[in-house]
Parts: structure tokens; C-alpha cells; sequence
């Protein structure tokens, strides 16, 4: 097993009404009220983001970092319409896994996102 730990970091975007488009989102966070579901699509700068990791391995830090990034775009729609996505998302994620390289389980290994 390898001497890598794992850093969350809590992101943050716009508000839709500021936003600014972007060319790239490269993280997107999914969320669900009541009947709605929400995909929040952020643009977060690597380099920032390799700057403050740098910064917290170099101060070993175990807090979670909050970083704001530049929301691309907010799409909301009813639960029931995104429940009739399930069959194509199926469809993706087999096609996927089939052709992406299988990376190992770690034990315990813990991924969570959270947006502000």
C-alpha cells in the first residue's frame, strides 16, 4: 500500500447570476431536494488547486480546505425526468469501466464532496 492520504477539500461556486462562462468544468457536484435533482458543473484552476496541496503537505495539515472555483453552469430538473436517465447512464458507465484500466481498491478509502 502506498504512503498517499487522501485530501478533501470543500468547493465552492458563484452564484449562477455572477457566473462566467468557461471553456472546461472539471468538477461537478450533484445534489437532490425533494423532488428536484441539481448538477452544479465548477471550474477549478490546477494550478491553484496544486499550489494549496504543496502548501498543506508542507504544513501537515489535516483540515479541509474551502475553495471557491467559477460555476459554469447550474442544471435542475425533476427527479422524475433524471430517473429516466438511468438506463442510458447504465449504457456509459459499462462502456466505461470496460475501457478505462482497473484501478485497485483501497481499503477504507473515502471520496466525498460537499458544495456551498
Amino acid at each position: 500500500m502506498s504512503d498517499q492520504k487522501v485530501q478533501n477539500f470543500r468547493v465552492k461556486g458563484e452564484p449562477p447570476v455572477q457566473a462566467v462562462p468557461a471553456l472546461f468544468s472539471n468538477f461537478l457536484a450533484v445534489s437532490r431536494v425533494g423532488t428536484e435533482v441539481q448538477f452544479e458543473f465548477v471550474f477549478l484552476d490546477l494550478n491553484y488547486m496544486a499550489v494549496i496541496l504543496e502548501q498543506l503537505k508542507a504544513a501537515d495539515v489535516t483540515v479541509t480546505p474551502e475553495v471557491e472555483g467559477k460555476t459554469v453552469a447550474k442544471v435542475v430538473m425533476p427527479a422524475a425526468t433524471f430517473v429516466q436517465l438511468y438506463g442510458q447512464f447504465e449504457k456509459i458507465f459499462a462502456a466505461l469501466k470496460a475501457e478505462l484500466p482497473v484501478v485497485p481498491e483501497v481499503p477504507n478509502e473515502q471520496r466525498t464532496s460537499s458544495v456551498g
